[in-house]
């Protein structure tokens, strides 16, 4: 049987280089906007589900310090430090399971209080041995697909990624839920591969996320109308929709398609997919780590 998870509201602060205010006002705009958007109140959401960074927000055990702007105040609040996507199969997961009826997906992103927001990626590392060598991710990323093609790549001259601010949520609810839309999540995959060595294509993860979600959805890629691709900077179009098995043209990806949008990169992408209300299946991809190794997949259907 397909689970299928309802979608009453959204909300988006669209990315740009810097969005004045703290932090904690970020998020507040997109949360109670989506609340609103859903026409519910606080009161009628059972919990929250985040993606979010304690390194990325600049304070420790951030979640303690956003129960008020994401919503979860005295309510069940879950957080994982990967893209947004992932916050949205985890929380589809608890609707599913019957644990809750309605809750708040968020992700942000605020780069333009960072200092140095280039420094971060390489935090990733490992530690003892690969951060003191001095690796670069993406001459990791480089060098894998090198391996992968047999092709010679030079990991010099690529421009830097430009960090954005934004926030975005999305309330979720059980299906058939008195506020639930016109649209519908109805697969979901998530795959992590290998970081540093070459084992596999660095599109592999992505791939199998997406095999997992049409399997859920019960559908093939031919079925797919729109693809939203959230992150995947170095990936190309043309090299994505090849890999997928759909044409470029109905391939989305953010713009600019330099834009860091950190851990909210996926969830901006399932509003942009949620936004533009396409009739049929869309299928929204995201993936991060080093080498992209970290990959989700949610497949969004218009009722």
């Amino acid at each position: 049987m397909t689970l299928r998870i309802g979608i009453a509201g959204w909300s988006v602060l669209p990315p740009q280089a810097e969005i004045p205010g703290a932090l904690d006002e970020l998020i507040y705009e997109a949360t109670s906007s989506a609340v609103k958007d859903a026409d519910m109140t606080i009161a009628d959401i059972d919990g929250v589900c985040m993606a979010s960074s304690d390194l990325n927000d600049g304070r420790a055990i951030s979640t303690m310090t956003l129960t008020g702007s994401t919503g979860s105040f005295h309510k069940s609040e879950m957080r994982v430090c990967n893209d947004g996507l992932a916050a949205v199969w985890m929380g589809a997961a608890e609707i599913g399971s019957g644990s809750a009826q309605s809750l708040i997906i968020c992700a942000w992103n605020k780069f333009s209080d960072v200092v140095d927001p280039q420094a971060i990626p390489a935090l990733a590392m490992e530690p003892t041995m690969h951060r003191a060598l001095g690796y670069d991710p993406e001459a990791v990323l480089e060098l894998r697909r090198s391996f992968e093609t047999g092709s010679v790549t030079r990991t010099s001259g690529s421009p830097p990624l430009e960090p954005r601010d934004t926030a975005a949520a999305v309330i979720i609810t059980a299906d058939g839920h008195a506020r639930a839309g016109d649209r519908v999540l109805t697969g979901f995959g998530s795959s992590t591969g290998p970081y540093l060595r070459p084992g596999e294509a660095v599109l592999a993860p992505t791939l199998r996320a997406v095999s997992a979600a049409l399997d859920k959805a019960g559908l093939s890629i031919a079925d797919i109308v729109r693809v939203h691709v959230g992150g995947m900077h170095r990936i190309d179009t043309n090299e994505l929709g090849k890999a997928l098995g759909v044409t470029d043209d109905i391939i989305v990806r953010e713009q600019p398609q330099q834009a860091d949008l950190g851990y909210a990169a996926g969830l901006v992408s399932l509003v942009s997919a949620l936004t533009e209300g396409t009739i049929g299946a869309t299928l929204v991809i995201s993936a991060g780590g080093l080498g992209l190794a970290s990959a989700n997949a949610i497949i969004v259907e218009r009722t």
